[in-house]
């Protein structure tokens, strides 16, 4: 009986220790890719409407194929959701050790769990904002994307809730990638893990800039001097002017 015991207690440490290991990937493959793309084509809108649109076209001719949504669902919603709720799940059963770290490290302990929460509470809004996949949302239009993400994106509301998002998810992933290196055996040592920590910062650095880029811009464009037209024939001296936004 003792055996039976200390084998299925082995089962559950095998299960737990995969549970996390693939927790761990799914931060980086794909959830932290697509992260990485989905900020890169949002700051296309820093060379203008038709450069965003150009941007956004390339995602959205994979619907010609008719799978875009199946894409989105499985390899960006799905692993969303799995790394959401493994890592709420593993932070309420695992015993606290902040204490193991110095003070540098239990702050990133802690920005890490508490960023994590706020970014699920953000894709959510987000979903809901934007996206189809929640009834009574979807306000992007692929079609005419520099106009309907600047209407979108009116009120004050909505630069506090994208900014602290934002910021949330680039820090989450950057401080992730960091410490997935470690937990993977990339980086072994002091001096190694100190400079992959330099390198993630600067990644979260640039990330970060893109996604407040980005939301600036959006926040101070003008939806009504916007022309699709213009945008498909590439006049992009004058597509639009900077103004302040009712909020």
């Amino acid at each position: 009986m003792a055996d039976v015991t200390a084998d299925t207690g082995a089962l559950s440490d095998r299960y737990h220790f995969l549970l996390r290991r693939l927790h761990s990937l799914s931060g980086i493959i794909p959830v932290g890719v697509f992260i990485c793309i989905h900020l890169t084509v949002n700051a296309s809108i820093l060379a203008g409407p038709r450069a965003f649109q150009f941007a956004v076209d390339q995602i959205h001719n994979i619907n010609n194929l008719g799978i875009l949504k199946t894409v989105e669902v499985v390899f960006i919603l799905i692993p969303i959701a799995f790394h959401a709720i493994v890592g709420i799940i593993i932070w309420l059963t695992s015993q606290p050790n902040v204490t193991r770290y110095r003070y540098g490290g239990n702050i990133r302990y802690t920005l890490q769990r508490w960023t994590g929460i706020l970014a699920i509470l953000f894709i959510l809004l987000h979903l809901r904002h934007i996206h189809w996949i929640i009834p009574g949302g979807a306000e992007f239009d692929p079609h005419d994307a520099a106009t309907s993400t600047v209407r979108a994106m009116v009120g004050a509301w909505a630069g506090i809730m994208y900014t602290i998002g934002v910021l949330c998810a680039v820090f989450h992933l950057a401080n992730g990638v960091w410490t997935f290196l470690i937990t993977w055996g990339v980086t072994i040592g002091p001096a190694a893990q100190r400079r992959s920590g330099y390198v993630c910062a600067i990644i979260g650095i640039i990330l970060g800039l893109f996604g407040i880029g980005s939301l600036i811009t959006l926040k101070t464009m003008d939806a009504s001097a916007i022309s699709p037209a213009a945008v498909e024939q590439g006049h992009t001296t004058a597509l639009y002017h900077r103004a302040d936004l009712p909020t």
